[in-house]
């Protein structure tokens, strides 16, 4: 265990300051004579050792799952030894059965804790999802599943994206690189990013209505500057490529908005009961807060939905009555744990970015874990499922309208082939 803590804690820091880990390793080399040997396959220059080591944690960052970097997922385990045994079995060579999980070490001494809801895993296997689907798409119809992405300015929340998919993601699989995540994944996007002073309503609708007829899905990115009439934005989104859900609860989008789904399916995989328990939604916004309760109470709970304009006293009530609490507010430390009820299950939404501590926060302040029976961590819980099921979406919407133009469309979505 002590060596693990320490191995990762190395990862950790090179992560967060990879100049930094280029120096202590040349600084190590020379003590032990190792820069004396003749390495041909490696430049020596810094820039070459920054791109090998942002490679390496690219691929270390992949390893994260609740609290921890280095967690191997039996699946993943089992499928991996399998392909390396694959040219065996072809062969005729294999013998005997091989447990697909030799070599797994299965003591659960490098898992992540009990009590924590985590979603990088989940999050991985649904984006893999979507992936084959959209390959199978191409292989079908000629082209790539595809998303328009429209933005309106700087958004407030992406000031540290650059940050943020340093320290916890990849650009092939991050939200604040959806081009790049589509060209990983098998999806064609096209970004569209408009100037803020100068784009006015009719503006912003003529760029929807020259893009919507050319691709499968569209995303038009909240908000909108308050010179912008936003429901006459959302209404020019086609229901049929309504990728985003912002038509969800009101005119019945088939494809749900992206971070509430995520976080039913973090529900529904970490088997959080909600049905006839009361749920508390903290936070009302179109885009999360609203479709989240409606989506609880569709699964059965009973749901409060609370904000922080309401009293301090009555909000802190609500808090302690929650069996459920959701919370997404966007707003750090809207929420004391010591308000919550003993044995709540926690989903944290909410999150944001704070630079005295270099991390990403939730909007709960205090040991969460001190009375919660289970919640989802930050980062590492809700977050990494957002994309995935945006580009889950995108695949069922390229599926669905082929199917309604060969006259076979269906109402409801067509499941990932």
């Amino acid at each position: 265990r002590a060596f693990l803590d320490a191995t990762f804690e190395g990862w950790q820091r090179a992560i967060r300051r990879p100049d930094r880990a280029i120096e202590a390793v040349s600084e190590a080399q020379k003590m032990l004579h190792l820069d004396d040997e003749s390495n041909d396959h490696w430049h020596p220059s810094l820039e070459f050792q920054r791109e090998m080591l942002d490679l390496t944690n690219n691929h270390v960052k992949e390893t994260f799952s609740g609290d921890r970097l280095g967690v191997l997922h039996p699946q993943r385990w089992a499928e991996a030894t399998e392909w390396l045994l694959s040219d065996q079995k072809e062969d005729g060579a294999a013998s005997t059965i091989i447990d697909p999980m030799l070599g797994l070490d299965k003591t659960d001494l490098w898992q992540p804790p009990s009590n924590l809801l985590h979603g990088n895993e989940l999050g991985r296997s649904l984006l893999q999802d979507a992936k084959v689907s959209a390959m199978k798409f191409a292989k079908a119809h000629g082209r790539k599943p595809s998303l328009a992405v429209i933005t309106v300015g700087e958004l407030k929340r992406y000031g540290h994206s650059a940050r943020r998919i340093q320290l916890y993601s990849n650009p092939s699989n991050s939200w604040f690189t959806k081009t790049e995540t589509g060209t990983a994944n098998g999806f064609d996007v096209t970004e569209v990013n408009l100037d803020e002073t100068s784009t006015t309503t009719d503006a912003l609708l003529s760029e929807i209505y020259k893009i919507r007829d050319t691709v499968d899905g569209i995303q038009v990115m909240w908000p909108l500057p308050p010179s912008v009439d936003a429901a006459r934005v959302f209404n020019a989104v086609p229901l049929a490529k309504d990728v985003d859900g912002i038509h969800h609860t009101s005119w019945g989008s088939a494809y749900p908005p992206v971070t509430p789904a995520g976080a039913m399916e973090l529900i529904e995989e970490h088997d959080v009961e909600v049905k006839g328990r009361h749920a508390v939604v903290v936070g009302r916004s179109p885009i999360v807060g609203a479709p989240v309760a409606n989506m609880l109470r569709e699964a059965g709970a009973m749901v409060t939905v609370a904000h922080t304009d309401v009293d301090r006293e009555t909000f802190r009530n609500l808090v302690g009555r929650a069996d459920v609490l959701v919370t997404c507010a966007g707003d750090p430390g809207a929420v004391r744990a010591s308000w919550l009820k003993e044995g709540a299950e926690v989903i944290n939404i909410g999150t944001t970015f704070d630079e005295a501590t270099d991390s990403l926060i939730s909007d709960i302040e205090g040991d969460v874990g001190g009375r919660a029976a289970r919640y989802s961590p930050v980062p590492g819980g809700v977050g990494p499922l957002s994309t995935p099921m945006l580009f889950q979406n995108v695949a069922k919407a390229a599926w669905d309208q082929m199917e309604e133009d060969s006259s076979t469309w269906k109402k409801a979505p067509a499941a990932l082939r």
